[in-house]
């Protein structure tokens, strides 16, 4: 079975440094695409500029994915051949700690890669350190033109920077999915088995969810299915949760009646993690829900053990295409159906998206300041039209065909060399969403169905709450992840049943008055004010 190949953002992208060329076996088994020479053909002449290896630390999406040797790399020899570089993608472990603990350990050697893939707070505590470097120098629309299609030097300049007192920026943001197409999916055979319907609201989710774990929904006689299911990785209570929306909370961070609702620092989430902890006593929650990590309930999902689960690509329920969750679970039993629905019918469950994965550079990096401004024609590149095609669909003529600004896939040919491979070239899509209409392209699939394209399209008309219009830093003083960390524990621990609903108010209370949570809260209203989305 293939693993389930997420694209975002709240489901947390594990080991480092596996090399993909083909020089040897000991590259094969570490983390990176270590930098090779060119054919001759393409080796600089004695008068051209030096040819510089360009390391960028990233991350993968996917931790079985590893990228080919050289010669079947075709995004790579693009970029070395245009840029007249060696580039060293470093990217074999999926976002979260791991990842900057090996980081560190170089860091701490004087070792740096020459641009770094790095997410809000570990940006925020590398500047706090005094470790990166002031971009101005080094980012204009002169410079990075393609980037430029993707951001307004309002948002890289002002929005996205981590103190907007000041002119410097230490940072600057990845383009993200403005909307993702978030949405639950039920199994609509055991729907149609056990005589019920498509939940509406919480209770008939709850409904659903404790027929599918006790009245045998795929009929093998067994007691071997559960309701619903997520994977929290041992921290917290993620908003895959229907009972946020239920209680009145109706995205992460966002802005509704001309105010700022932050969804772990409310005093709704009492009734909601009262909620929560009513499904898990019930036993209609996978038990392993807590612990198991990235997309074990996907997993379980394309196995038939869960029938109800949140999934943020998209591309779970299009059973026309092979690697999805939909497609899979059809090969365990040809019965499988998933249908995509709103858990709470007319309630907005998510918000628009503001850039999270930033690009900094260390003052060890910049030591050599042409290798910087190397790297971050890199990913210029990569969010040019030729780039993002590459990158993201594959070969023109091979992996699909253009008639103007509309791209046809050729799903066969993606299949083979792409998705059949890990889908490797998600190593690279970290770097621009797949939203193509930024560039004015049409991408076309051909295998979907009418029923499939009425989906992504039902999909598409959830509402959504009000996005805060900037990127919002923390007061200095404040210690974000000492409070992030004591709302993950009390949210876990309620909804696991190890405190009462009522503790949430005495934590919050503390975290709001003691440990500067409500000036964390009025400085990004001021910022948010500053942008125009609150008045």
């Amino acid at each position: 079975m293939k693993s389930y190949k997420p694209i975002m953002m709240w489901i947390a992208v594990v080991s480092l440094m596996t090399a993909i060329t083909a020089c040897s076996s000991k590259d094969e088994k570490e983390g990176t695409n270590s930098p090779s020479t060119p054919p001759s053909s393409s080796q600089p002449t004695a008068s051209a500029e030096k040819r510089e290896t360009i390391e960028i630390f990233s991350y993968t999406p996917n931790v079985s994915a590893a990228l080919p040797a050289l010669n079947d790399d075709f995004v790579r020899q693009a970029i070395e051949k245009k840029l007249n570089i060696d580039l060293k993608l470093t990217y074999n472990m999926v976002e979260g700690e791991d990842r900057y603990n090996k980081l560190n350990v170089r860091l701490a050697s004087n070792d740096s890669p020459d641009l770094i893939l790095a997410g809000g707070l570990k940006a925020l505590e590398y500047k706090n350190n005094n470790m990166l470097i002031d971009l101005n120098s080094y980012v204009s629309a002169e410079k990075l033109p393609n980037y430029f299609k993707w951001f307004t030097p309002e948002v890289v300049f002002k929005r996205f920077s981590m103190d907007k007192s000041k002119p410097e920026i230490q940072r600057i943001p990845l383009p993200v999915l403005v909307k993702t197409p978030v949405s639950w999916y039920v199994r609509q055979d055991w729907l149609d088995k056990l005589n019920l319907k498509v939940p509406t609201n919480l209770a008939e989710f709850e409904k659903v969810a404790h027929a599918f774990t006790y009245d045998d929904p795929d009929g093998n006689g067994k007691k071997d299915t559960y309701g619903f299911s997520v994977s929290a990785g041992g921290n917290g209570i993620s908003f895959d949760w229907p009972q946020f929306m239920a209680n009145g909370i109706e995205g992460v961070l966002y802005v509704k009646d001309n105010k700022l609702v932050h969804f772990q620092m409310d005093y709704r989430d009492e009734a909601v993690l009262r909620d929560i902890n009513r499904m898990v006593k019930d036993g209609s929650v996978d038990p392993d829900w807590f612990l198991q990590k990235g997309t074990a309930h996907i997993d379980k999902a394309i196995q038939g053990r869960v029938g109800i689960i949140r999934d943020y690509t998209g591309k779970f329920g299009l059973t026309s295409v092979p690697s999805s969750p939909a497609a899979q679970s059809k090969t365990i039993n040809s019965n499988a159906k998933w249908t995509a629905f709103n858990a709470i019918d007319g309630v907005p469950g998510y918000q628009e998206n503001l850039p999270s994965m930033s690009v900094v550079t260390t003052k060890i990096a910049a030591k050599n300041p042409v290798k910087v401004e190397k790297a971050l024609q890199v990913i210029d590149f990569l969010l040019s039209e030729e780039g993002y095609l590459l990158s993201r669909y594959g070969k023109e003529g091979v992996h699909y065909t253009r008639s103007g600004k509309k791209i046809t896939l050729i799903p066969d040919a993606i299949k083979k060399d792409i998705e059949d491979k890990n889908n490797w070239l998600g190593i690279y899509q970290v770097f621009s969403p797949e939203q193509p209409s930024t560039l004015g392209l049409e991408v076309i699939d051909p295998r979907l169905s009418d029923e499939e394209r009425a989906m992504l399209k039902k999909i598409d008309s959830y509402p959504i709450s009000a996005p805060i219009g900037t990127n919002v830093s923390p007061p200095a003083g404040v210690d974000l992840v000492a409070q992030q960390k004591l709302e993950a524990e009390t949210m876990a621990k309620i909804a696991l049943g190890e405190l009462p609903s009522t503790e949430w108010k005495k934590v919050l209370d503390k975290i709001l008055n003691e440990m500067g949570g409500q000036k964390l809260l009025d400085t990004y209203t001021e910022q948010i004010r500053e942008a125009g989305a609150i008045k």
